[in-house]
């Protein structure tokens, strides 16, 4: 990306500028370093900064094209800090450096135009104005002083992030019981604060008392029907699969646009990352983000942490340091403990028309903001948001890791673009979200109580008439490659989901007149329909088993014991043949290395599904809430240089965009 000083060559040093920074138009055969000045506040901001004019030329140029403003361009390219320029335009205005304090009451605010302006009232009725001026305007507010000497006495001068700062303490408390609360404030049926309402409470223990007692008392027809109705979801399950590949074999190729070629005007895209304790990944994390392209001036990164958490807090502080784009949200410790929740806290911090989603481990194409705005600009306000497809970089890890890569890639390159491009509703992924902000606030943000509140955001969207697409450049993640953290993610994970079926399944009717036939089947199938099917692999290969031995020992059994095996065995062949064929689809020829071996591990796989959604209906029972923190670190420094390029047709990471070198500035 062209930086500040490409857009101004070091030749114009030797020309002449006016106060404004723009070009004179005098003797053009001026000699190296003779400056035409005038006596101005910006000429003596811009000495006290040690900003030459030529620089705040450029600055003020970039600034107009890009719509921001000199100063942000100055702090942007790493000209200046933002603390030396605030006290420079200080003394150029003759006025105090100065701070909000705690105790005092804010009386009036400007959030924006030529000069962001704040009144406060301290306890004493003494009147006090903050002001973070404009250096594009400093000589017009130089000459407001003079004609109003009396304002010099009450009006200090701050920077916009101390502002910010100082309202943002005044809102800590409101916005932390917000959080904690969310949906379950506004909307409680839509919050999972609750895990069934009476009414399913009862209808549920009704029927399943019902079942229960037939099943005991050896009713051929409960058993006939729970074994068919297992049987119809599971199917259900693999015809998505199968549709996805046949969708995969028909999807026209669309060309990646990613914009890169225009920085005019760009929308201002806030970047929030929810870490906790995740020191060992923080500076691998920095690196990454810096890397966006997007110009800084336009670009907030906030990474948001527990007041509590000492180590990560310090870890991002130092890794930030001489960042300008990047910001630290400290959310103060309250129950529920959840990701969520500190997203909800810091939303109203952010400041973007877009907004992006990361996790702590995450590495992003550096593209990747470029292809979600090239595509929101394309659609039409209804596309709320947009899914990258999340990459598994320590696949060979081990056997949990690389069955974890193909589940993904099944599902990012294969399910989720069919339910996009069918305008079908979409089950987020917990990371790399693109959303409009404004679409993101108008459902509520994000259900603080539950545990996959991604999944949840997706179907909300959907109910209130919004749309989900996908991009294509990646996001690499690391997956668990150890028993305990797979089996902790993929329980919370489970639960997530009954609990976001639950929340859907309050109102059914309702539901289905929102969503439509169509669309109502579909969430039935993606969300009852894992969840049971997950369950019913253990019961299929028991009973299958059990059925072969009674074949084998006493000969051939009843017309309906066959008929359910032939149907359990299709269901099962069928069902591993589609993923087969879809995770084989979707990878690219350099990923198939070693591949027939690797899918003889689906089924093992399933099983281990199976034993997480009963470990996550326990916990539904007794701790619903539970957050069962998922460790990184270790494997994401090797991610630095892999990309999928033979998938996506972006360039490697490797290639300009080392996560050791720091980002072009602007």
């Amino acid at each position: 990306m062209p930086t500040l000083l490409d857009d101004f060559p070091v030749e114009r040093i030797g020309r002449s500028y006016d106060r404004s920074g723009n070009e004179s138009k005098g003797d053009s055969k001026a000699s190296p370093g003779q400056i035409v000045r005038l006596v101005s506040a910006v000429d003596t901001a811009l000495r006290l900064a040690s900003v030459e004019p030529w620089i705040y030329a450029a600055a003020r140029d970039r600034a107009r094209r890009l719509g921001t403003d000199a100063a942000s361009e100055l702090v942007a390219a790493g000209i200046v800090s933002r603390g030396r320029l605030a006290a420079a335009m200080a003394a150029s205005l003759g006025l105090p450096r100065g701070a909000i304090l705690p105790e005092d009451t804010v009386i009036g605010d400007v959030p924006s135009g030529p000069v962001r302006l704040v009144k406060t009232c301290d306890a004493g009725l003494v009147t006090r104005i903050f002001v973070d001026p404009l250096l594009e305007t400093l000589d017009a507010a130089a000459e407001l002083l003079d004609r109003h000497p009396n304002l010099r006495g009450q009006t200090f001068v701050a920077t916009a992030r101390e502002i910010s700062a100082a309202l943002g303490a005044r809102s800590r408390v409101d916005r932390a019981q917000s959080a904690r609360l969310s949906l379950s404030a506004d909307e409680p049926l839509a919050s999972a604060r609750s895990t069934l309402t009476g009414t399913q409470g009862l209808v549920l223990g009704c029927g399943g008392t019902i079942l229960a007692v037939a099943l005991l008392s050896g009713s051929v027809a409960a058993g006939l029907f729970l074994h068919v109705a297992a049987s119809i979801l599971f199917f259900g399950t693999t015809m998505l699969r199968l549709l996805a590949r046949l969708h995969l074999k028909r999807r026209p190729a669309v060309p990646i646009t990613t914009d890169a070629g225009s920085s005019e005007k760009l929308p201002f895209y806030s970047v929030v990352v929810a870490l906790h304790r995740e020191e060992s990944v923080v500076p691998t994390l920095v690196a990454a983000l810096s890397l966006l392209e997007w110009p800084v001036s336009r670009i907030e990164i906030k990474l948001v942490c527990e007041a509590d958490d000492a180590g990560t807090i310090r870890a991002v502080r130092h890794a930030i340091a001489g960042r300008a784009q990047f910001e630290v949200v400290a959310v103060p410790p309250s129950e529920p403990r959840t990701k969520p929740k500190a997203l909800n806290y810091a939303l109203p911090l952010t400041r973007g028309e877009l907004l992006v989603l990361y996790d702590a481990e995450d590495i992003p194409h550096p593209t990747q903001l470029r292809e979600a705005h090239a595509r929101f600009q394309q659609s039409d306000e209804r596309l709320a948001c947009l899914q990258a497809p999340l990459t598994i970089h320590n696949a060979g890890k081990s056997w949990l890791s690389d069955m974890f890569a193909l589940e993904y890639a099944a599902l990012f390159r294969g399910l989720l673009p069919l339910l996009a491009d069918q305008a079908l509703p979409m089950p987020l992924g917990g990371t790399s979200n693109h959303f409009r902000r404004a679409a993101l606030v108008a459902v509520g943000g994000w259900d603080s109580h539950n545990v996959t509140e991604d999944a949840d955001l997706g179907m909300r969207l959907y109910r209130r008439g919004y749309r989900c697409g996908t991009i294509t450049a990646p996001t690499y993640e690391e997956a668990p490659h150890r028993w305990r953290i797979w089996r902790n993610q993929r329980t919370r994970w489970m639960k997530g989901w009954m609990q976001t079926y639950c929340v859907h399944m309050r109102q059914p009717v309702r539901l289905w007149q929102e969503l439509g036939a169509k669309a109502f089947v579909t969430f039935q199938l993606l969300f009852f329909g894992m969840i049971a099917s997950s369950m019913a692999h253990p019961f299929f290969l028991g009973l299958s088993g059990w059925t072969i031995w009674t074949m084998a020992t006493e000969g051939a059994p009843n017309l309906l014991m066959t008929a359910l095996l032939v149907l359990d065995l299709v269901n099962v062949v069928l069902g591993y043949a589609a993923t087969a064929m879809l995770i084989r689809t979707v990878l690219k020829p350099r990923e198939r290395t070693g591949l027939g071996l690797r899918l003889l591990g689906l089924y093992p796989y399933w099983l281990l599904l199976s034993f997480a959604a009963f470990r996550a209906a326990l916990q539904l029972l007794h701790a619903p809430h539970r957050w069962e923190k998922t460790p990184h670190g270790g494997d994401a420094a090797s991610a630095a240089r892999r990309h999928d390029a033979g998938s996506q047709d972006l360039a490697p990471l490797d290639a300009g965009h080392s996560l050791e070198a720091r980002p072009a500035l602007g």
